[in-house]
């Protein structure tokens, strides 16, 4: 298998590109597109297992800060009704 060093490609119409063949046959069904200070790169992505990635998600430290809001019935309502108090 030759290596290829650099491929120019067009964008079409629908902002897609094409990718050729024997590109695509290194980089697998999935591919990461990542953004460099030299401009852009395409690596194979990796397969992710959704049960992994729940457990991931299930493990991870909470975002939330603070304590929340009680706000009452009439509050929430007036929000829904775009009131201002």
């Amino acid at each position: 298998m030759e290596l290829v060093e650099q491929v120019n490609v067009k964008v079409d119409s629908k902002g897609r590109i094409c990718i050729p063949a024997e590109i695509r046959k290194e980089i697998g069904e999935t591919a990461t597109i990542k953004r460099t200070p030299e401009g852009f790169l395409l690596l194979p992505g990796k397969k992710e297992d959704p049960v992994e990635e729940l457990r991931k998600v299930i493990k991870s430290k909470h975002r939330r800060t603070g304590k929340p809001e009680h706000w009452t019935p009439e509050q929430m309502k007036a929000i829904w009704k775009g009131e201002e108090e």
